[in-house]
């Protein structure tokens, strides 16, 4: 399933963190906002990750699920291309 995931981290030092969380599971679309496509099981793990970092009293995630449908009915306007996941297997 696609998953928008947006933050707001007030200390730079958590932002940083954060940030290199989310690119080790997603691609950034803007500055504190990225798309990832995972299981259920992964978007857990990552949650797990980003509340061990950031500091619920000063910080904001929010995590959008984005269902098939819905992603094909996405569109872009300007630069940027829409990131359409690809299934595959490795053998």
């Amino acid at each position: 399933m696609m998953y928008f995931i947006s933050y707001d981290v007030a200390s730079p030092k958590r932002l940083v963190k954060v940030a290199k969380t989310l690119e080790n599971f997603g691609i950034r679309i803007q500055y504190s906002f990225f798309e990832c496509e995972m299981e259920k099981s992964k978007l857990e793990e990552l949650k797990c990750r980003l509340l061990e970092l950031i500091d619920k009293k000063e910080d904001s995630l929010r995590i959008y699920p984005l269902c098939e449908d819905c992603l094909k009915q996405t569109s872009s306007i300007g630069e940027g291309n829409i990131f359409v996941p690809q299934t595959f297997q490795i053998l």
